[in-house]
C-alpha cells in the first residue's frame, strides 16, 4: 500500500541494547523501528531521502518494564511518542511524501530480507528483537491479532505466546538445554592477546554427549568443546585439516554432578581444566594467534554453524551418538558461565532456541565425591577376634594381626597376621599407601594368596617416611568352584594396619625453593622454613662467623639475612640433631634492584547500600623479591562517588580511612560500602577510587580501582484493579505488586508512599483510611490488610487512580499510577457528552472519557450528527479496507469511539469554539426482525472548547516606497507600513517594530523630534506618533524587525527622497443618471505628496474648467463652489448634478495645491440612461462543431461584450485575444483554432456587460471531432480452461502453465472511414491444479514438488525392506522425499541378491503412474592391502600397532587414523638390534581373513622417533630457537642401566650445513658440540648424537671409546614471505606494470572496482566484458579496451593480491576554504565571500558550482538583496552578493548547513554534503597590544588597556567583563586590597553583552615572560571599575641580574 498518513503502535518490554522492532518495507521506501542502545529510534525514508528521529536523551525502554510507542506520519511531518509523555519529531524532505510498502510488515526481525538499508544478514548484531510485544497496531491493523501462519500471507518463526522467563534472567540464573537443537549464541569471543572460558556444566543423565562451545574464525578457523563418550574434548583448529586436541580423563557419566571447566586460550598454547585435572598442548604456527569472529555458541549450534561444524569434520567425529543424526546440542545444564573473567548468560544472549531457565535436576547437585577406603571402619580389625559377631550368618574365616616394622625396612606377611579358612586368594583395592607392596601372584602386585603367606613371598617394605601408622585395604575371594556362602559373595573391603617403630636417621637439609635467596639491595630478609628444610634442632653456619641457631628460631622467624656490600655472595649451611650430622648445601644471595608489577585489579562488585571486603585478589601489587616483606601502601587520591572506604580496627568497628597497606588487603580488612540512597536511572554504575601506590619511599603511578554497584531498581508489576457490583474490595498481590531488580528485598522492605488520594473512593488499612504521605507495605497487601472503597454508587463505568512512590531503606522509584476501572449496574441508558478540549489547528480523538453511551449488556449504539462543527470536521480513523468516506463523517458508533477511531479535526480557524449535535440510537438485537430500538431519540450537544495558540507570523499587508521631501519630514503611518497578525487573541496594534540604523535618516517622536526611536508599536503609526526626518542619501533601505511576542519577521522599509510633488492616488471618475446627482468623495478623486500632511484640510482643489453639462457646477452643501479640501471629499461633502442634456460624456478639470506644489487633474463623467441599468439578455448559447486540428467560426449564438478565454481562442487577425464585442461576432471574425490533440471536448466561460450592468458566467462549449477513434481496454482475469464471456466476445485459454497472455485489437467505423490506433489487451491467468506429479530421477526418487509435500507409496521389497535410519528394523511402505534428501531412508538387504519394489509418487491430490525401482546385492570381500614391517626406537612408541595384552579388538578406524601404538617399555632387554611381532585377523561380518602377522624391528638405527626429532620451522629470515621439544635425543640412554645414567650424558655434534643460515650462538669457524641439556639458536641440517661417559669435571672430550653415535638430519623448514611489495612500474592504463618479487605475474590479479563509462576491457579475442585479469595477461598484450562512447571517466584497477589501487580520477567537487564568518558584536549583518567559504572542481572544463542550504541558522538568515535564499551560485560568492543576517542579538554563536553541487555538460561532478558553516561574534573590545611590567611593581588596569567603550555606546549598557584565565605570575585585587576568589561570577549580565572571545588577546610581556591577558575564574569587573583595579605579579624563581 502507499499511504501519505500512517500510525504505528507497539507496546513491548525487554532488556535487550539493540534489535528491530518494526520494519515497513518497501524496494526504496521503508519505515523502521529499533533499538540502540538502549533507545528508541525510527529510521524512515519516503522516497526522498532517509531521516532518523530518536526517542529523548534519558527515556531508556531496556528496563523490562511495560512501554509504548506511538508514530504519527501526516505528510511531511513524523512524531514519536514514547509512554505518552516523551514526545520528539522531525519535517520530512519532499516532494515525496507517501510511504509504499512493496516487500510487507515485519515484527521482531527482517526475515532476512536483503535490502540496502538494512545490515548484512551475516552480521550477528542483525538480530531481531529479543522481548516480549503486546501489540503491533499499523494503520489499524493489529498484525498480532493472531500467530497462525498463512501461506503467502502471514509466516511465524520462533514466536511463541506469552512471556519467556528468559527475558528476565540473569546470570545468576542456570540455562538448562532439553533438545537436540537446542543453544544459545552469544556475541563474539574477542580474544586479543589470550582469552578464558568457564562455566559448570551438569550433564544429563541418558544423554550426556553434544557440543558445550563452538565459536568459528576468520579463514574457517573454530574452537569447539564437546562431550565424546562421556570425555570433555577441547579442540582448536583451522579448518584446513590441522587441529589440536586435548581430552579429558574424567568421564562425565560415571557422577551426575556439576564440574567446573575451564578453557585458557593463550597465544602459541590452550589448556583445559576439567575438576582438578588440567591438561595442555602447545599450538602449531598455523593455529597461533586464532582471532574468533562469529557467535560464541554454548548447548549447540543453529542450522549455519552446523553446516560449518560438518564441513570441517568436527561433528562426525562422534560416529554414534547425538551429533551424528541429531543437532548434536548438549543435555543438560550450564551455570557460573564467565568469558574473560566478566560474567555472561540469559541478559547478553542474541539467540536462543529449545533452552530454559534454571535446572530442575534429579537430584541435588554437589563436589564430586568418591568414598574413601581411608574410613575407620566401626570395628577393630587389628585384634584376633573375627571380623563379624554374627556368627550364624558370617562365620569365623578372617583373623587378623598388626604387623610390626621398623621405620625404612622391610618386614614379610606371615600366616600369623592374616589366618584364613578355607583356602581363599586375596584382592588388593588401592594399593600404594604407605609403601606396602606385594611380590609374587596371579598378577604382580594385584594378588596374592595364602600360599604366598606361607612360603613368606609377600612382603611389606616402608617408604622411610616419618609415619607412624600404615595400612591398606584388600578383599577376599575364593578359587573354589563350589557355591561359597553369601558372606563370601561381593567384594567387600578390609583394612590391614602397620604400626611403624621410629629410627633416629641423620638430618637432611633441602632447599626446596632452590639455591638462590634473593632480597633487596641494602634490606633485610627473613630466613625461613620455606627456604631451608630439615628436621634437626641446630643449625651452623660453616663459612660465617655466627652463632648457632635452631629449628625453632628458623620457624619463628628470628633468623634474617642483612645485605651490603656486594650484589651475589654465597653461604654454606649444615644441620645436627646433637648425634648426627647433614649434608652441607650451599645458598647463593642475590641482591636485586625493587621492582614492582600491579597483579590483580580485577575490580569490586557491591549492592547498593552493601558492602564488599577488597582483599589481595581484587587489588595486589607483587614485588621481585616475592617473599620479602615489603612496605606497600596505598594513598587514596580520588574517593568514591556513591560510597567510603572503611578499615576493620581492633575494636571491631569498621571506620572510614583514606590510606591501607597491601596487609590489611590480604588481611580483609578493607571494605567498601555503598553509601547511596536516591533514584538510579542506570542498570550499573561503576563506581570507582583513584589510589598511590608507595613501597617504602618510592612511590609508582597511580591506579584507578573500578566498583560496579548492583543497584536497586523497584519496579512495578501489576498496577491496576476492578470493582464491579460491590462498594468495597481488597487490593491484592494481584492487583497491586511491586519488586527490586538488580537486588532482592523481602516483601516486608518495600513500601508505598500515597502521593494522592482516590478521588471516588478511600483507601483502608486495617480500617484506618490512607491519606496523602501514608505508607503501606507489600506485606500488607499480600496480607489483604488493604481495602478500597467506593464513596457513593456509580450510575455509569467509571475510573479511579492514584498515585504513589514506591521505596525501600535505600532506594526509591519514580511516581507510578494505579488505576481502578469502576464498573456500574444501572440499567438506564447513559449519555456521557463531557466537551473535547483541543488546541488551534490541532486533531485530538473523541475518547470513551469525553463521550460515550452506556447501556445494559453492552448494546450497539450508533450516532446521528444533526449538526455538523462550523469550524472543524468529524473524522474516522481511515481504514485500510474500507471504501467508505471517513472525512467530515455524520455518523458513528460506540464501537467506534471504544477503538479510538472517532477524532476531531480544527480548520485551524481562529475561533475558540466549537459544537455538533447529534441524537443516540440504541440497537437491539432480534433474531426474527432484525429491527432497531430508539431508545434516547432527544438532541445531546457536544461542545468544543478551543485554545487559540499564536501560530501566525505577522504579515506586511502594506509594501510600498516611503515617500519623502529632500531633506525634510513626514509622518509614517498605517498607509505606508502595515502588518497583520490572524491570531485572533492578538491585536494588531500590540506589535512591536524595532530598528537599527537608518542611512538616511532618523526616526524621531512627532512630539519630540529630539527623541530618536528604535522601538516603536503599530499602536503608535495608528496615532500617527512616528516621525521620518529625511538626511543624507537620496535613497535606501533600513531594516524593521517586527515580533508579536514568539515570532520574528524581518523586512525593509524603502525610503525615496525627492523635491516636494503632487501626484493623482485616485481618479476613477464619475457615473451618473442623466439629470440626476451624485457624490464626489475621496474614492472617486485623491492624490499623493512627499510632503509632511498631516490634516485633509491641507489639500485645497480649485475647479478652473467647469464641467459643461452640469446644471449647479460643483455643489457643496447645496450651494455652487469652486474650491474644496480633502476634508471634504473624505465627508461626502461635494456633489456632481448633471443638467439633463442628451450627451453621455463630459469632462471637467480643477486644480489643487499647498503652497508653491500645485497639480492639474481632469475628472471624466460618464451620463448614462435609465435603460442602462438592465442587464444584458443571452439570445443564443449552442456548442461548436471542430475538426481536430481545424478552425471554426464563432457566428451570433450570444452577446457578450468582455470576457476572459482560453489560449485556443483566436481572432481572425491570427492573434489570441482576451475580449471582443458582438459586432466582433457578428461579422465572423472570432475564429476557435484547434490545437491539441486526444481531446473530445473544450468550453470557456464569458462574461458581458453594457459598461453599467454585467451577466454572466456563460459557458460556450466547443466539440471536437477527432481523428482516430478513442479505444478503451481493461485488464482480464482468466482461469484455466474456463470461459470468461464479455458480451458475444470470448477468451479461451489453452491450458498450459502460463500466467499471461495478450492481443491487440483496432476498432474500425466504415461509414467515416476512421479507425483507432492499436491496444493491446492484458489478459491475467489464474493456475489451477490440474498436472499431475512428474518422476525427475528414479535413482534418487525427486520430484518436481516440494519436498514435504511429495509421498511415496511402495510394495513390499522382494529382497528387503525400507526402513528409516533412526529404527533399520521397523518396515516402512511410505515415506517423504525429505526422507530421502536428508539421508533418512535406508534399504535392508535379505534373501536373493536381486529385486526390487514397485513406488507411486503423491502430492495429496494428484498420482503418478505406478513404477519400478531396482535392487541388487553384491558380496563383501576383504582384502589385506598393506603389512610392512614397523620400525621402532628402543624405548618409544609408534603408531599403527597394538599391545597385544591390553586391546585384542582393534576397530579399523582407529588404524587408519593412527591412534593405535607400539610401546617398546623395555629398552634394557633388548640389544642393537631385535624383532617383535604378533598376529591378528581382519573380519567385518559376515567377511573375514586369515591370521596374518605383522612385523615389528627394533633398532636404534630407527628413523621413527618423530617426538625426539620433529624438526624445525622458521620463517623467512627468521630465527627459531632449537630447544628440548624440537630436539632431543635422551632415549639413548636407554640402553644405559639405571645407576650409571647420570654419568652419562647425550653430545650432539654438527657435522654439514646445507643452507645459508645464521647460528646466532656460535663464533667459530668449526662445528662446535652440544650437550642435549642446553638448547641453542644455530640453524644446521645434519648432527650426529652420541651418548658418552664424562669425567669428574664434566668437560666433555673430543672423542669417546665407549660412546654410542647415531647419525640423523635434522630439517628445518623456512616458510616464505611475502615481504616484497609490488612495485608500480608505470601507471598508464594503455601500459599497466607492476612487480612483486614474490609473485609471479601470473599470481598478480586486478579487479575492476569502478567499471568505465566510455567502453570496457576484454581479453584476447573475446569480444565479452571483464572484469579481472592478470599481470600476465598485460605482459602478453592480451588486455584490450574498446571505447563506446566519449567521455571522461576512466576505470578504477585494482590490484587484489597486493592491496594496490591505480586510480583515474573522476569529475568530482571539493571544498577548499570553508573558515566560517565573523561578526563584529553590535552589527546585524556579515557578507560571505569566497574567503570564508569557496569550493572548486578538479575538472578544466568551466562548472556552475551550486550552494544549497539543507540546515537553515537558528538565529538568522541567509539572503541576497535582502531576500532570503535557499541557495546561492559560486559567482554570487565571488561578487559578494550573500548576506548573513543575524536575527537574534543575544546569541554569540550561529551556524547553517550546506550542500556543495556541480554541473557542466557531459560530466557528473557529484555533491558534498553536511557542510557546516559556523557564525561566531567577535566582542568589541580593544587591548592594548604590548604592556612592559618590572618584576614585583603594582600596574593599574586602565581604559588605556582595555576599552570596552564602543560596545557600552551601542548596547547602551555596562558591559561585564568575565575573566577566563587568572595570570600565571600575578593576581587581580581591588584597591582596597581584596583579592578577587575565583569562579565568582557577577550578577550583572547584560543580556546584549556578547558572551566571552574565544580568540587570544595579544600578550601581555612582563620582562621577558609572556603573560596572556583573557581573564578567567575571577570576579567580573565592568568598565568602570576597571581602572581601579591592580594587577600584581609574584615571581617565584629567579631572574637574571
Amino acid at each position: 500500500e502507499a499511504s501519505a498518513q500512517t500510525l504505528l503502535h507497539v507496546r513491548f518490554r525487554t532488556s535487550s541494547q539493540a534489535g528491530l522492532l518494526f520494519l515497513a518495507a518497501g524496494y526504496r521506501d521503508f519505515l523502521l523501528l529499533e533499538l540502540t542502545s538502549g533507545r528508541l529510534q525510527v529510521r524512515l525514508d519516503l522516497g526522498s531521502g532517509e531521516r532518523s528521529l530518536r526517542s529523548e536523551k534519558g527515556v531508556y525502554v531496556s528496563d523490562l518494564a511495560w512501554h509504548s510507542m506511538e508514530l504519527n506520519h501526516d505528510q511531511h511531518n513524523v512524531t514519536m511518542t514514547v509512554d505518552r509523555n516523551s514526545r520528539t519529531s522531525l519535517r520530512m524532505p519532499g516532494p515525496d511524501l507517501e510511504l509504499s510498502v512493496d516487500d510487507g510488515l515485519f515484527v521482531g526481525g527482517s526475515a532476512g530480507l536483503d535490502r540496502p538499508y538494512l545490515p548484512p544478514p551475516s552480521d550477528y548484531n542483525s538480530t531481531g528483537f529479543r522481548g516480549c510485544v503486546d501489540e503491533v497496531v499499523f494503520n489499524e491493523h493489529n498484525l498480532l491479532s493472531s500467530l497462525r501462519p498463512y501461506s503467502g500471507y502471514k509466516s511465524v518463526h520462533e514466536v511463541s505466546l506469552g512471556c519467556s522467563p528468559q527475558f528476565s534472567a540473569t546470570e545468576d540464573d542456570s540455562i538448562s538445554f532439553f533438545s537436540s537443537k537446542a543453544f544459545v549464541a552469544l556475541p563474539p569471543w574477542d580474544i586479543p592477546q589470550e582469552g578464558v572460558f568457564e562455566c559448570e556444566l551438569h550433564p544429563s543423565a541418558r544423554d550426556g554427549d553434544g557440543m558445550i562451545l563452538y565459536s568459528s574464525a576468520l579463514e574457517g578457523g573454530f574452537v569447539a568443546i564437546e562431550i565424546r563418550d562421556g570425555q570433555l574434548v577441547a579442540t582448536v583448529g583451522n579448518g584446513e585439516g590441522s587441529k589440536t586436541e586435548l581430552r579429558s580423563l574424567t568421564n562425565l557419566r560415571t557422577n551426575h554432578t556439576w564440574y567446573p571447566v575451564r578453557l585458557h586460550l593463550m597465544p602459541s598454547s590452550v589448556q583445559l581444566k576439567v575438576g582438578e585435572e588440567l591438561l595442555s598442548s602447545s599450538l602449531g604456527p598455523e593455529l597461533q594467534g586464532i582471532q574468533l569472529r562469529g557467535p560464541l555458541y554454548l548447548g549447540g549450534l543453529d542450522e549455519k554453524a552446523r553446516g560449518e561444524a560438518r564441513r570441517i569434520r568436527l561433528l562426525s567425529l562422534v560416529a554414534r551418538g547425538p551429533l551424528a543424526g541429531g543437532g548434536g546440542s548438549f543435555k543438560g545444564c550450564l551455570r557460573e558461565i564467565r568469558v574473560n573473567t566478566q560474567r555472561t548468560g540469559l541478559p547478553q544472549a542474541t539467540v536462543t532456541k529449545d533452552v530454559s531457565v534454571s535446572c530442575k535436576l534429579a537430584q541435588a547437585a554437589g563436589a564430586v565425591t568418591t568414598p574413601s577406603p581411608t574410613l575407620q571402619p566401626p570395628f577393630d580389625l587389628t585384634t584376633k577376634q573375627p571380623i563379624t559377631s554374627d556368627k550364624r550368618k558370617n562365620p569365623n574365616f578372617l583373623f587378623l594381626r598388626q604387623l610390626e616394622v621398623a621405620e625404612g625396612s622391610r618386614a614379610p606377611l606371615e600366616p600369623k597376621h592374616m589366618k584364613v579358612e578355607p583356602f581363599v586368594n586375596l584382592d588388593f583395592r588401592k594399593l600404594g599407601m604407605g609403601g606396602a607392596r606385594g611380590e609374587g601372584g596371579e598378577e604382580e602386585g594385584q594378588t596374592f594368596s595364602m600360599l604366598d603367606l606361607w612360603q613368606g613371598r609377600v612382603m611389606y617394605v616402608h617408604s622411610g617416611s616419618e609415619d607412624r601408622q600404615d595400612f591398606f585395604m584388600f578383599s577376599v575371594f575364593s578359587s573354589s568352584k563350589k557355591e561359597l556362602p553369601q558372606f563370601l559373595r561381593g567384594n567387600r573391603l578390609h583394612r590391614f594396619d602397620i604400626n611403624i617403630s621410629p629410627v633416629n636417621d641423620a638430618p637432611e637439609l633441602s632447599l626446596p625453593e632452590g639455591n638462590l635467596f634473593t632480597l633487596l639491595e641494602n634490606s633485610k630478609r627473613q630466613v625461613g622454613v620455606c627456604v631451608c628444610v630439615c628436621v634437626c634442632f641446630t643449625w651452623t653456619l660453616v663459612s660465617m662467623p655466627i652463632s648457632l641457631f635452631s629449628l625453632t628460631d628458623l620457624e619463628d622467624g628470628k633468623v634474617a639475612f642483612v645485605h651490603s656490600g656486594a650484589a651475589t655472595s654465597r653461604l654454606a649451611l649444615r644441620v645436627s640433631d646433637g648425634e648426627k650430622l647433614s649434608n652441607t648445601v650451599v645458598l647463593r644471595i642475590m641482591a636485586v634492584v625493587l621492582e614492582h608489577t600491579l597483579v590483580n585489579n580485577t575490580g569490586l562488585e557491591v549492592d547498593q547500600g552493601g558492602a564488599a571486603i577488597i582483599t589481595a585478589n581484587h587489588l595486589a601489587v607483587q614485588v621481585n623479591v616475592a617473599d620479602q616483606a615489603v612496605e606497600i601502601r596505598y594513598d587514596v587520591m580520588e574517593f568514591p562517588q556513591y560510597g567510603e572506604l572503611q578499615r576493620l580496627h581492633s575494636s571491631g568497628e569498621w571506620k572510614y580511612t583514606s590510606s591501607f597497606s597491601q596487609k590489611l588487603l590480604e588481611k580483609e580488612r578493607i571494605r567498601y560500602l555503598n553509601t547511596f540512597q536516591g533514584l538510579q536511572a542506570q542498570s550499573n554504575v561503576t563506581d570507582s577510587f583513584k589510589c598511590k601506590i608507595t613501597m617504602g619511599s618510592t612511590a609508582t603511578a597511580e591506579v584507578v580501582f573500578p566498583i560496579t554497584v548492583r543497584w536497586i531498581h523497584l519496579k512495578v508489576t501489576r498496577s491496576k484493579m476492578e470493582v464491579s457490583g460491590v462498594r468495597k474490595v481488597v487490593i491484592t498481590a494481584e492487583d497491586l505488586h511491586a519488586i527490586s531488580k538488580g537486588v532482592k528485598l523481602p516483601e516486608s522492605d518495600l513500601h508505598f508512599r500515597l502521593l494522592t488520594v482516590p478521588k471516588k473512593g478511600q483507601l483502608f488499612l486495617n480500617h484506618r483510611v490512607l491519606k496523602r504521605n501514608s505508607t503501606f507495605s507489600q506485606k500488607n497487601i499480600s496480607d489483604s490488610l488493604v481495602k478500597y472503597e467506593l464513596l457513593g454508587r456509580p450510575n455509569e463505568d467509571a475510573r479511579d487512580t492514584f498515585s504513589f512512590q514506591l521505596f525501600s531503606r535505600l532506594a526509591s522509584s519514580a511516581t507510578h499510577e494505579f488505576r481502578i476501572n469502576i464498573k456500574a449496574e444501572s440499567n438506564a441508558i447513559v449519555v456521557v457528552s463531557k466537551g473535547l478540549s483541543v488546541l488551534e489547528g490541532e486533531r485530538k480523538l473523541i475518547t470513551k472519557d469525553v463521550l460515550f453511551t452506556y447501556t445494559p449488556s453492552n448494546r450497539a449504539v450508533q450516532y446521528s450528527v444533526t449538526t455538523s462543527p462550523r469550524f472543524g470536521r468529524i473524522r474516522r480513523i481511515n481504514v485500510s479496507n474500507s471504501t467508505a468516506v471517513n472525512d467530515n463523517i455524520v455518523s458513528f458508533t460506540n464501537q467506534d469511539i471504544v477503538e479510538e477511531r472517532i477524532m476531531y479535526v480544527h480548520d485551524d480557524s481562529e475561533t475558540k469554539q466549537d459544537s455538533f449535535t447529534f441524537y443516540v440510537t440504541v440497537y437491539r438485537s432480534n433474531k426474527l426482525t432484525g429491527r432497531r430500538e430508539e431508545r434516547n431519540p432527544a438532541e445531546h450537544n457536544f461542545n468544543i472548547s478551543v485554545q487559540l495558540v499564536n501560530d501566525q507570523r505577522p504579515v506586511r499587508v502594506v509594501d510600498k516606497v516611503f515617500h519623502v521631501a529632500r531633506d525634510g519630514q513626514r509622518l509614517l503611518t498605517l498607509d505606508d507600513l502595515c502588518f497583520r497578525d490572524d491570531d485572533s487573541d492578538f491585536e494588531d496594534s500590540w506589535l512591536v517594530y524595532t530598528r537599527r540604523g537608518i542611512p538616511m535618516g532618523e526616526l524621531v517622536l512627532t512630539s519630540d523630534t529630539t527623541h530618536k526611536l528604535y522601538e516603536f508599536t503599530q499602536k503608535d503609526l495608528e496615532q500617527r506618533k512616528v516621525l521620518f526626518v529625511h538626511k543624507g542619501v537620496s535613497s535606501g533601505r533600513f531594516v524593521l524587525f517586527v515580533s508579536d511576542g514568539k515570532h520574528y519577521v524581518s523586512t525593509l522599509l524603502e525610503v525615496t527622497a525627492q523635491d516636494p510633488y503632487l501626484q493623482v492616488g485616485n481618479n476613477t471618475g464619475l457615473m451618473v443618471q442623466r439629470a440626476g446627482v451624485t457624490t464626489l468623495t475621496s474614492a472617486n478623486l485623491s492624490v499623493f505628496s512627499n510632503l509632511d500632511i498631516r490634516e485633509p484640510q491641507e489639500v485645497t482643489y480649485e475647479v478652473f474648467l467647469p464641467p459643461r453639462h452640469d446644471g449647479d457646477d460643483v455643489v457643496a452643501a447645496v450651494d455652487s463652489i469652486s474650491k474644496f479640501t480633502q476634508e471634504d471629499l473624505v465627508l461626502g461633502r461635494v456633489a456632481y448634478c448633471h443638467d439633463g442634456s442628451h450627451e453621455l460624456s463630459t469632462e471637467r478639470r480643477m486644480e489643487r495645491g499647498r503652497r508653491e506644489v500645485h497639480l492639474d487633474i481632469g475628472v471624466a463623467v460618464k451620463v448614462y440612461l435609465e435603460s442602462h441599468q438592465r442587464p444584458p439578455t443571452v439570445l443564443s448559447n449552442r456548442p461548436v462543431v471542430v475538426a481536430e486540428g481545424q478552425n471554426a467560426s464563432v457566428t451570433r449564438e450570444h452577446l457578450e461584450q468582455q470576457l476572459t478565454c482560453p489560449s485556443d481562442f483566436q481572432s481572425s487577425s491570427e492573434q489570441p485575444i482576451t475580449s471582443f464585442t458582438q459586432e466582433d461576432v457578428n461579422r465572423g471574425s472570432l475564429v476557435y483554432r484547434q490545437q491539441t490533440s486526444g481531446g473530445t471536448s473544450d468550453s470557456l466561460l464569458l462574461q458581458a456587460t453594457n459598461g453599467v450592468t454585467e451577466v454572466g458566467p456563460i459557458r460556450l462549449e466547443i466539440d471536437i471531432i477527432p481523428v482516430l477513434l478513442p479505444l478503451q481496454v481493461q485488464r482480464i482475469f482468466h482461469q484455466l480452461e474456463r470461459r470468461v464471456e464479455r458480451e458475444y466476445i470470448s477468451y479461451i485459454h489453452d491450458g498450459s502453465e502460463t500466467l499471461s497472455d495478450n492481443f491487440t485489437i483496432v476498432a474500425n467505423q466504415t461509414e467515416i472511414r476512421k479507425h483507432s490506433l492499436p491496444c493491446s489487451v492484458l489478459i491475467a491467468v489464474t493456475p489451477v491444479n490440474d498436472e499431475t506429479p512428474a518422476v525427475t530421477a528414479n535413482r534418487e526418487l525427486r520430484v518436481r514438488r516440494g519436498p514435504d509435500g511429495i509421498e511415496f507409496v511402495v510394495t513390499p521389497p522382494s529382497n528387503g525392506h525400507l526402513a528409516l535410519k533412526s529404527a533399520p528394523s521397523r518396515h516402512i511402505l511410505n515415506f517423504t522425499q525429505r526422507h530421502i534428501q536428508d539421508g533418512q531412508l535406508v534399504f535392508v538387504h535379505s534373501g536373493a541378491l536381486s529385486g526390487g519394489f514397485h513406488f507411486q509418487v503423491n502430492d495429496g491430490v494428484n498420482f503418478a503412474p505406478r513404477q519400478i525401482f531396482s535392487t541388487a546385492a553384491r558380496s563383501l570381500v576383504l582384502t589385506l592391502q598393506k603389512n610392512q614391517p614397523l620400525e621402532v626406537y628402543p624405548g618409544t612408541a609408534n603408531i599403527s600397532a597394538p599391545l597385544l595384552y591390553m586391546l585384542n579388538i582393534i576397530p579399523a578406524p582407529q588404524v587408519n587414523e593412527g591412534v593405535i601404538l607400539y610401546d617398546q617399555n623395555k629398552p634394557e632387554s633388548v640389544g642393537w638390534l631385535a624383532s617383535d611381532s604378533f598376529s591378528f585377523t581382519v573380519s567385518s561380518p559376515p567377511a573375514f581373513l586369515a591370521p596374518s602377522t605383522f612385523t615389528i624391528l627394533i633398532s636404534y638405527q630407527a628413523k621413527a622417533q618423530r617426538n625426539q626429532n620433529p624438526g624445525a620451522v622458521v620463517a623467512e629470515g627468521g630465527r627459531v630457537t632449537i630447544d628440548r621439544s624440537k630436539l632431543d635425543a635422551s632415549n639413548l640412554l636407554g640402553k644405559v642401566p639405571e645407576p650409571q645414567r647420570r654419568d652419562h650424558q647425550v653430545l650432539f655434534t654438527f657435522q654439514a650445513w646445507v643452507a645459508p643460515l645464521d647460528p646466532s650462538s656460535s663464533s667459530s669457524s668449526s662445528f662446535p658440540t652440544y650437550s642435549s641439556a642446553t638448547s641453542s639458536s644455530s640453524s644446521f641440517s645434519s648432527l650426529s648424537s652420541a651418548s658418552t661417559r664424562l669425567p669428574s669435571d664434566r668437560a666433555p672430550p673430543p672423542h669417546f671409546n665407549d660412546s654410542m653415535a647415531v647419525t640423523e638430519s635434522f630439517n628445518i623448514t623456512v616458510t616464505p614471505v611475502n615481504d616484497q611489495p609490488p612495485l608500480i612500474r608505470t601507471r598508464l592504463v594503455a601500459r599497466l606494470q607492476v612487480e612483486d618479487l614474490d609473485t609471479p605475474p601470473e599470481e598478480l590479479h586486478y579487479n575492476v572496482i569502478s567499471k568505465p563509462n566510455n567502453g570496457y576491457l576484454t581479453l584476447g579475442e573475446r569480444l565479452e566484458p571483464v572484469t579481472s585479469f592478470t599481470q600476465y595477461d598485460i605482459n602478453h598484450g592480451r588486455l584490450h579496451f574498446i571505447q563506446q562512447v566519449s567521455d571522461l571517466t576512466a576505470p578504477t584497477l585494482t590490484s587484489t593480491s597486493r592491496g594496490m589501487s591505480l586510480e583515474v580520477t573522476k569529475p568530482a567537487v571539493s571544498m577548499v576554504n570553508n573558515t566560517g564568518l565573523s561578526l563584529v558584536q553590535g552589527r546585524t549583518a556579515v557578507v560571505l565571500t569566497t574567503n570564508q567559504l569557496a569550493a572548486q572542481t578538479n575538472s578544466r572544463r568551466p562548472a556552475n558550482i551550486t550552494y544549497t542550504v539543507t540546515k537553515h541558522p537558528r538565529h538568522g538568515r541567509i539572503a541576497i538583496n535582502d531576500h532570503e535564499v535557499l541557495a546561492f551560485r559560486h559567482e554570487d560568492l565571488q561578487f559578494g552578493r550573500v548576506v548573513y543576517h543575524m536575527t537574534e542579538l543575544s546569541e554569540s554563536e550561529d551556524s547553517f548547513k550546506i550542500s556543495v553541487s556541480a554541473s557542466s555538460p557531459g560530466v557528473v561532478y557529484g555533491n558534498i554534503t553536511n557542510q557546516t558553516v559556523n557564525v561566531n561574534v567577535r566582542p568589541l573590545i580593544h587591548l592594548r597590544e604590548t604592556i612592559r611590567v618590572p618584576s614585583g611593581i603594582t600596574v593599574k588596569l586602565g581604559k588605556s588597556m582595555v576599552d570596552a567603550s564602543e560596545l557600552a555606546r551601542i548596547s547602551r549598557a555596562d558591559p561585564v567583563f568575565e575573566v577566563l584565565s587568572p595570570p600565571k605570575h600575578g593576581k587581580l585585587v581591588k584597591v582596597n586590597g581584596q583579592s578577587l576568589p575565583p569562579r565568582h561570577w557577577c550578577s550583572r549580565h547584560s543580556k546584549a553583552a556578547p558572551p566571552p572571545s574565544t580568540e587570544k588577546s595579544p600578550p601581555l610581556h612582563l620582562t621577558t615572560v609572556p603573560v596572556c591577558l583573557p581573564f578567567s575564574n575571577l570576579n567580573n569587573f565592568s568598565d568602570d571599575q576597571c581602572a581601579r583595579l591592580l594587577l600584581f605579579f609574584f615571581f617565584f624563581f629567579l631572574m637574571p641580574g
